[in-house]
């Protein structure tokens, strides 16, 4: 489960994982590319990890896609990483396409978003979006991690 959270050049996000009802605390989710543009991976740990290695490794490539794994919606990928741009506009990269959010002036993702909307809602950063649905969320673990445009 997972939490991220951006604002004002920000994005948090939780650290949790999971291997069956085991959870560690030291999953990377969040990345600075080179160009300045933030990315924050949600769902299927494999399809993450790939992402932000990429990410990491100067996004070099093609950008890695979520696997399909059945041909209903139902089947798809929960795969989904928040991108904000360094002029701050924000889109979100799923199974299904691309999804573009202008002028939002915050976005949430993942386990945790309910609870981190409304923390940004009202007035939050974006770590305390995150801090907010590890103690009050669902699933959303571990220090926060942050990176910055």
């Amino acid at each position: 489960m997972t939490t991220i959270a951006y604002r004002n050049g920000i994005m948090a996000a939780d650290s949790g994982n999971w291997y069956g009802s085991a959870v560690h605390p030291w999953t990377r989710k969040v990345a600075r590319g080179p160009d300045g543009t933030l990315y924050g991976a949600s769902g299927n740990a494999a399809e993450c990890a790939s992402f932000m290695a990429w990410v990491e490794g100067g996004c070099l490539g093609d950008k890695p896609k979520a696997k399909e794994v059945g041909s209903d919606d139902e089947a798809r990928s929960s795969f989904s990483v928040l991108v904000a741009s360094p002029d701050g506009a924000l889109s979100l990269v799923t199974a299904r396409g691309d999804e573009i959010y202008p002028g939002a002036p915050y976005m949430a993702i993942g386990a945790g978003a309910e609870t981190a909307f409304g923390a940004l809602y009202m007035g939050a950063t974006a770590e305390q979006a995150v801090e907010a649905a590890i103690m009050h969320g669902n699933g959303a673990v571990g220090p926060v991690q942050t990176v910055r445009r």
